[in-house]
């Protein structure tokens, strides 16, 4: 006599561990494309609006001038 093996369950892919973890990792994915993205806007927009820095650059001349 032969013993018959149950088939296991078909699990659906997003309730299995690997779904899980695929689809955590296709979020964290576009986070980190949002964040890049929003860094590289920031970025741009402080050196478009204040390109010297935040101090102003005086050069010797201007200080031996004013003091």
């Amino acid at each position: 006599m032969s013993t018959l093996k149950p088939k296991p369950k078909h699990r659906p892919f997003c309730f299995s561990v690997k779904g899980h973890v695929k689809m955590l990792r296709l979020v964290f994915g576009l986070l980190v494309a949002v964040c890049c993205i929003a860094d590289g806007v920031l970025m741009y927009r402080k050196l478009l609006f204040n390109p010297s820095g935040p101090y102003q650059k005086r050069t010797i001349h201007d200080k031996i001038v004013l003091s």
